[in-house]
């Protein structure tokens, strides 16, 4: 009776361990039963992040976060002082011309009669007022603010154009560009056939052969 009791409880622990066992397996696969049969489906592993295919979509949405991250994401740094300094440079420009079209306007309402209640001219523009007629100040005015406005619209352009290159670029990344480039020129004869009975005759020319 004792030797049935110890291998009976031999026996139960040693089930407890093997259904252990297999629930720590479980947790690293997908278990389905079709039928009668026990079908494991592994999960993917997941690709380290050098290992990642480049995604075009994401150095698109980089650039349009912040100019010049997606040329980052592309390995194109090279780049990137490129897309600030013409954001820069443009930047300037549109302050420039908003701000001399302000000084230029302040300076006409002044000489109209114009200029709202209780606002004041800084020196820059009581200089203009007292260096120029009414219409000098229109024409100036009107001048700066055309280039205020084209050189904003120069800057949203540049922002685009940011964005495109790093998409462009995100979708060149795999792309095998060789510098293996030859050019071929050969002597060429093509066979002419006649209507008439006449000896076959050939008519010459070049061939181009380009390889890339």
């Amino acid at each position: 009776m004792l030797r049935r009791l110890l291998l009976f409880t031999g026996l139960l622990l040693f089930g407890f361990h093997n259904l252990e066992a297999q629930s720590i397996t479980f947790d690293t696969v997908n278990t389905t039963i079709a039928g009668d049969t026990l079908i494991q489906e592994k999960k993917p592993a997941k690709l380290p992040k050098n290992k990642r295919p480049h995604s075009p979509k994401t150095a698109t949405i980089m650039s349009a976060c912040l100019p010049g991250l997606g040329q980052i994401y592309n390995g194109k740094w090279w780049k990137v002082p490129i897309v600030y300094a013409g954001l820069g440079g443009l930047g300037y420009l549109v302050y420039n011309n908003y701000y001399e079209y302000r000084s230029y306007l302040h300076a006409y309402q002044y000489k109209t009669g114009d200029l709202p209640e209780g606002a004041t001219l800084n020196q820059h523009e009581t200089e203009l007022a007292n260096k120029y007629a009414d219409s000098q100040l229109q024409t100036y005015k009107e001048s700066y603010r055309r280039d205020f406005e084209f050189y904003g619209i120069l800057t949203i352009a540049w922002y685009g154009l940011n964005i495109l290159d790093a998409c462009v670029d995100g979708h060149l990344y795999t792309y095998d560009i060789s510098d293996d480039l030859s050019l071929s020129i050969d002597p060429h004869l093509q066979p002419v056939e006649s209507p008439f009975r006449m000896p076959m005759v050939a008519q010459a020319g070049l061939s181009f052969q380009l390889n890339f």
